[in-house]
């Protein structure tokens, strides 16, 4: 699966939906684990790249959290 930061999409690509993943913790290990969903979902849809990867980590103390959102496509 090719995933990237970037929103330029290959010719003939098509955008199968925006995908959102989530999980507790803000460390070393909560990216790779949230990207692993993120994928997982994206495959659900028949996605071969997933496109404009954001990702967001929240520190409060309460509630810490890291979440990844892309947009699934068919290329």
């Amino acid at each position: 699966m090719r995933i990237s930061s970037l929103t330029a999409l290959a010719p003939g690509a098509e955008e199968l939906g925006v995908v959102y993943a989530s999980v507790e913790g803000v460390n070393e290990h909560s990216y790779d684990e949230c990207l692993e969903h993120l994928v997982r979902k994206g495959e659900a849809l028949g996605a071969t790249a997933l496109v404009a990867l954001q990702l967001a980590q929240s520190q409060f103390q309460w509630n810490q959290r890291t979440s990844l959102m892309a947009t699934a496509v068919k290329e």
